[in-house]
């Protein structure tokens, strides 16, 4: 599960069983877009954020972030390996105070399989690799209990059973990582 280099820009590819990870392309508008208009992959973000304007700007931001150097934003597409159809995305970003953030996204007909557990394992055991954060932690809405869910199965815990402080329905999720 290596990252794959080319020529002068690091195009990151991981690798799993039945998944491709990699950077975004522009080229991944369409299939983005479709899994983004989703009413029910909508379901738990602001009313602005699911836009078709609005996901096509953090698509080019997602490749903009890919060749910045040094790299400290891994947000990745997830490819059934197969397929090379996009299924969906994979975070993962480094925070002040040594911390890591994460998120993910599935297609709606993907959801349930195990595939955001898997991608994000994968994405995981690269960035701590990588970069040895002491603390890697995702945000989600309290009632998304599916996203919880997977960050269960990846070791996250959330923290007092209690929101973070700015956002009283968002829950704080962390996984203390040890040294190897």
């Amino acid at each position: 599960m290596c990252p794959i280099y080319k020529e002068n820009k690091m195009e990151l590819t991981l690798e799993t069983e039945r998944l491709t990870l990699r950077d975004f392309q522009l080229g991944d508008i369409e299939a983005w877009l479709t899994i983004t208009s989703h009413p029910k992959y909508q379901t738990f973000y602001p009313k602005e954020e699911c836009s078709p304007e609005f996901n096509a700007h953090l698509l080019e931001m997602f490749v903009e972030q890919s060749e910045q150097r040094p790299r400290t934003k891994f947000q990745l597409v997830i490819e059934g390996k197969e397929s090379h159809q996009v299924i969906g995305t994979v975070a993962f970003r480094l925070e002040a105070d040594n911390q890591a953030s994460i998120g993910f996204g599935l297609a709606v007909d993907r959801q349930g399989r195990g595939i955001a557990v898997e991608a994000m394992t994968a994405l995981i055991e690269f960035g701590i690799a990588q970069f040895a954060p002491s603390v890697i932690f995702a945000e989600t809405k309290a009632g998304n209990k599916a996203a919880i869910a997977v960050c269960r199965r990846l070791g996250l815990k959330q923290l007092e059973d209690r929101p973070t402080p700015y956002d009283t329905d968002l829950l704080r999720l962390e996984l203390k990582v040890t040294a190897v």
